[in-house]
């Protein structure tokens, strides 16, 4: 887990290169496998007014804060089935897609790639990566499988874990994009 200066950090980041792309401020964002939905009060420290859904598996989180931090059940492979907007300026995913089995991190990113409307976030180590914590989740697969999986869902690499649809890659340079 990370610390709320490495959260306030990774969201400022995350939310800055969003609006660099997109040209404006990130007005909506959906953050996907949200746990208690820690990204909303990151994101909102920098933007108040942006609209936050959150997304979880988990009964109990979305039981306990979906109310007041818009949370609503359901995992990467139900978006399209959720009451959700049709697009969001960001969406996050983070610190969950290593935990998917192959299968359903493909269907997912489709699904993510539909939703993004500007700038994906999407958090994944590969077998090529140096990591701490947590690894009790599927053996990471290399940068490669993760990259045609992206790709075949219609998501364009631009660095640093951040995604365009392949509609928007005109809003990136060739050399940002590609990787």
């Amino acid at each position: 887990m990370k610390s709320p200066a490495e959260l306030a950090r990774q969201a400022a980041f995350v939310l800055r290169t969003a609006e660099f792309v997109l040209g404006r401020p990130v007005r909506s964002v959906l953050d996907v496998g949200c746990g208690e939905g820690q990204w909303r009060a990151a994101l909102r420290a920098h933007r108040p007014t942006v609209h936050y859904d959150g997304v979880d598996p988990s009964a109990y989180a979305v039981a306990r804060y979906g109310r007041t931090r818009r949370l609503t059940l359901g995992g990467i492979e139900d978006l399209d089935g959720l009451p959700l907007r049709p697009t969001y300026d960001l969406v996050v995913s983070c610190g969950m897609l290593n935990y998917l089995a192959p299968a359903v991190l493909r269907r997912g990113l489709r699904q993510v790639a539909r939703r993004t409307g500007g700038v994906a976030y999407l958090e994944l180590f590969t077998s090529d990566d140096a990591f701490e914590g947590d690894t009790n989740w599927p053996a990471p697969r290399t940068a490669r499988w993760y990259r045609g999986a992206m790709a075949r869902a219609g998501l364009c690499a631009i660095g640093m874990q951040l995604y365009v649809t392949d509609a928007a890659r005109e809003r990136v340079s060739a050399l940002e994009r590609g990787w």
